[in-house]
């Protein structure tokens, strides 16, 4: 069963890092699933935007199978975002996660750190939040022999 994880013990856990017994490999992700504007707008420190359509591509991708996951919504509310995540994540064999509690409006509530800005969206999940245009490229010239082929004469035509 996925739990849920307070806001309080989730900032205990950010604060300590590695000396977590709750992340034996000393790694915590937190993914916010939130909108682009809203997480601009204010999220936990060190969450990664990640957009609700798009976690099951790009959590897999950041984080690997034994560290722990903490996916945030707006209101921590059964069959919201997070825990729709976190229940398709199992099936990618992912076995620490966890949802905060009350999502992002009992983290605020309670009065927690928050930070502003920061990529959003593609920005977010690409390579070091690369720009779009980084991640495509230009136009590729194709390049054709001037001479035409010639016919390899130990081949058999079928007619």
């Amino acid at each position: 069963m996925i739990q849920p994880l307070n806001p309080e013990a989730l900032s205990t856990l950010l604060d300590k890092g590695d000396d977590s017994p709750e992340s034996p490999s000393g790694k915590v992700h937190v993914f916010d699933l939130r909108a682009a504007e809203a997480f601009a707008a204010g999220h936990l420190p060190g969450a990664r935007h990640t957009p609700h359509s798009q976690a099951l591509r790009w959590i897999p991708q950041r984080a690997l199978t034994q560290e722990l996951v903490v996916l945030v919504d707006d209101e921590g509310r059964p069959g919201g975002p997070a825990r729709h995540v976190a229940h398709e994540l199992v099936h990618h064999w992912f076995r620490r996660l966890r949802y905060l509690e009350g999502g992002y409006a009992a983290w605020q509530k309670a009065g927690l750190p928050e930070e502003t800005g920061g990529p959003t969206g593609v920005g977010a999940n690409s390579h070091d939040g690369a720009t779009r245009a980084f991640q495509t490229s230009g136009t590729v010239p194709w390049r054709t022999s001037d001479k035409p082929g010639t016919p390899d004469p130990t081949r058999v035509s079928e007619s």
